[in-house]
């Protein structure tokens, strides 16, 4: 009795543990729940260059996405060395932004008194992480007003000390229509060809986050390789994956496809792009905007984070499930 009486504690002690091990609520369900919900006819990634697959703005969270097994990618700015490091850490590859180390549009060239200075500042403290670093990253350029001396001027010192890093601009959809009285009027840049502008890039990607339909996407990315792509750039894209209702936001609520559920849109998004982006092997990856910081509120209603959080009352099984398996399809090609 003594001897059952010893052996019953401990015993008492493990169900107990394991009960409330099972009743503790994980912010994101197990991938057997997801599977569920996964998209039955998701075509088979065919595409041998299709391997990145990273959210915009998820720097607060960090240790959620890699969570999810889904993304392999972030992208972070040079000099923010901490998150550069917890990336690096997690086994993520990293694009390093390098808007702060070169552009300055006050001055005549566009560039930084100190740019090579503060490049080969960059270049010292990312040194521990280049082994995680797959290139370096400008997000729209033209629209932002760089200057174009400026951008090349970046683009090439980037390439000549890195010659086996991508380096890649995410362009506004000015750019892809590549009209130099429309740059003008909207950016300042005077007589800029985007191909031109880019030509010292290794990859492009654009950014429009129209009411899904695949005809018009297709045809915006042929517009790039006609007025943006040289041979051997590669191409990204980024599917839509906010939600923005009221004209007291910043971003795009005039391209809002009121007429069907919250999220609908993002489904179609994420399916469509990987259709697109599995039968074109000049797509070497995605960017999906937006996950969501702290300041996302501010531009959108709801954003990927929102739909992918079971306590939030925007959540969306269907939606994690598609990215999950769509994004697990891309990095584990």
């Amino acid at each position: 009795m003594k001897l059952f009486s010893r052996l019953l504690a401990p015993l008492l002690l493990i169900v107990l543990c394991v009960s409330l091990f099972a009743c503790k609520k994980e912010p994101y369900p197990p991938n057997d729940l997801l599977t569920e919900y996964y998209w039955k006819e998701m075509p088979v990634n065919t595409n041998p260059n299709l391997k990145y697959f990273g959210y915009y703005h998820f720097s607060d969270a960090i240790d959620e996405v890699v969570a999810m097994g889904n993304a392999n990618l972030g992208k972070v700015d040079a000099e923010d060395i901490e998150e550069i490091a917890h990336m690096h850490t997690k086994g993520l590859y990293i694009l390093i932004m390098i808007r702060h180390i070169f552009f300055d549009s006050d001055q005549v060239d566009g560039l930084k008194e100190d740019y090579m200075q503060l490049w080969e500042t960059a270049k010292q403290e990312l040194s521990p992480y280049m082994d995680r670093v797959i290139g370096f990253y400008v997000d729209e350029p033209i629209w932002t007003g760089k200057r174009q001396v400026a951008f090349h001027t970046a683009c090439q010192l980037v390439r000549q000390d890195f010659p086996d890093k991508r380096m890649m601009a995410m362009l506004a959809y000015a750019a892809v229509i590549n009209d130099p009285w429309v740059t003008k009027l909207s950016t300042g840049l005077e007589d800029i060809d985007a191909k031109e502008y880019c030509k010292y890039c290794t990859d492009i990607g654009y950014d429009y986050y129209r009411t899904w339909d695949k005809a018009k996407v297709l045809e915006d990315i042929a517009l790039l390789k006609q007025n943006v792509i040289t041979p051997g750039q590669k191409i990204w894209m980024s599917p839509k994956g906010f939600y923005v209702s009221t004209r007291t936001k910043s971003i795009n609520w005039a391209f809002e496809n009121m007429e069907v559920p919250i999220g609908e849109e993002v489904k179609r998004w994420i399916k469509g792009a990987y259709e697109i982006a599995v039968a074109d092997h000049d797509i070497v990856g995605f960017f999906t905007f937006v996950y969501g910081n702290e300041s996302t509120g501010e531009s959108y209603d709801v954003w990927l984070r929102r739909f992918f959080t079971e306590s939030d009352e925007y959540y969306d099984i269907e939606i994690k499930a598609l990215y999950t398996q769509i994004g697990k399809a891309i990095i584990n090609n």
